[in-house]
């Protein structure tokens, strides 16, 4: 999978393997051969319940990329009935071993017609990415500047953490203002980042003269891509806003803008108001199709349990 054009390091087996193991997740990979050459394949996380099979996207995955090995042409009318038949293959062995598929696509992997075509449903989920090459203070919203510029006159300051246990009360109850539940355990999340080691970057930030942190951003650095993806941002709720999250998120982008990294990517935003604090920070929108097929029974019993029957993400 290195050579697909959409390689990205959630699908390398230093990842898959820190999930499958921590999260006793039933990860699977399914290769697309021919003549014995590997050619494509997906990432997928398979559940079982009330005797329903289900291939989803893998948690903490963000999106399991159909991949691709470049073909040697340049027609592209050859190329797309590559792509197409890659694609066919992986719908028709999903379709036929599981009830219910989830596939959320990386970005850069926009041909999908091979699932389309085969009446798979379309959702689209937008990522918040900051292009680290062209970001600079002048460019984001202008209450974005005032709250970095109010939180810098604070005596404040910024550390890297080693120690999930010290930041993860922060994360967890900033999911519980939301209405939300921390989707990792505190065991979880430290087996994860333990697993990780330098791939992970956890930095908060605290008042002098303070006991606890008051923001904190864990961040997965893909070293390989030059990209770096926000896994989690807390912080302790202040009235009136103190802008001390904004000026961590901001430190971030100016830190690994500084190293020569490409891209910063915030996340999805669940809720029009993260969608608009995203935005803030001249972030691209970036779309990201997810693509999924029923059977009959899924269907059924989607409806009987009210849709509990996939919450296990």
């Amino acid at each position: 999978m290195l050579q697909s054009p959409n390689y990205n390091i959630f699908d390398t087996t230093l990842w898959l393997d820190t999930l499958s193991s921590v999260l006793k997740s039933g990860i699977k990979i399914l290769g697309v051969f021919k003549k014995e050459e590997l050619i494509g394949g997906v990432v997928f996380n398979v559940i079982k319940r009330l005797g329903i099979k289900i291939a989803n996207t893998p948690p903490m995955n963000f999106y399991n990329s159909l991949h691709y090995i470049p073909r040697d042409t340049q027609h592209k009318d050859r190329l797309g009935r590559y792509i197409n038949d890659i694609l066919v293959a992986i719908a028709e062995r999903l379709q036929n071993d599981f009830h219910y598929v989830v596939i959320t696509n990386h970005h850069e992997c926009k041909d999908i017609r091979g699932l389309k075509n085969r009446n798979w449903r379309q959702n689209i989920h937008y990522y918040y990415r900051v292009d680290l090459d062209s970001v600079d203070l002048s460019l984001i919203s202008a209450s974005k500047r005032r709250q970095v510029k109010k939180a810098q006159k604070k005596l404040i300051a910024f550390e890297d953490v080693k120690e999930v246990s010290h930041i993860y009360n922060i994360i967890k109850n900033t999911y519980l203002r939301e209405g939300l539940k921390c989707p990792l355990t505190l065991d979880e999340m430290s087996g994860i980042c333990e697993r990780m080691g330098d791939n992970i970057m956890i930095r908060a930030v605290r008042e002098q003269g303070s006991v606890g942190y008051k923001a904190v951003i864990v961040c997965f650095v893909d070293y390989r891509t030059r990209c770096v993806y926000n896994l989690f941002n807390g912080y302790m709720p202040a009235i009136p806003d103190s802008g001390i999250n904004t000026l961590l998120i901001w430190k971030v982008i100016k830190f690994f803008k500084d190293k020569g990294f490409e891209c910063l990517d915030l996340g999805m935003a669940g809720s029009q108001s993260k969608a608009n604090f995203k935005s803030e920070f001249n972030t691209d929108v970036v779309p990201h199709y997810q693509l999924s097929k029923s059977k009959f029974r899924f269907k059924f019993l989607w409806h009987l349990t009210k849709g509990r029957i996939i919450q296990t993400q």
